[in-house]
């Protein structure tokens, strides 16, 4: 699957984070630019759930973004 993110708004570090944390289940390819162009591909033992991994792991890309972003603006 590919998707675009605003790199202006998710931030990096989040996507580095959650790439760690969701190895075990995925691989993840990032191109950055203006944008970040990723390609999501889960694991042939986990595509039953793949709906449900891929909601997460862009769910807590979402969360952690808007933390880093408040955490700078205090």
């Amino acid at each position: 699957m590919k998707i675009t993110l605003d790199a202006g708004f998710y931030t990096r570090t989040a996507l580095s984070a959650m790439t760690e944390q969701f190895v075990e289940f995925m691989r993840v390819e990032c191109s950055t630019g203006e944008d970040m162009s990723l390609t999501l591909s889960v694991k042939e033992e986990y595509l039953t759930e793949s709906s449900a991994i891929i909601h997460t792991f862009l769910n807590n890309i979402l969360e952690l973004s808007i933390q880093e972003v408040m955490n700078n603006e205090r």
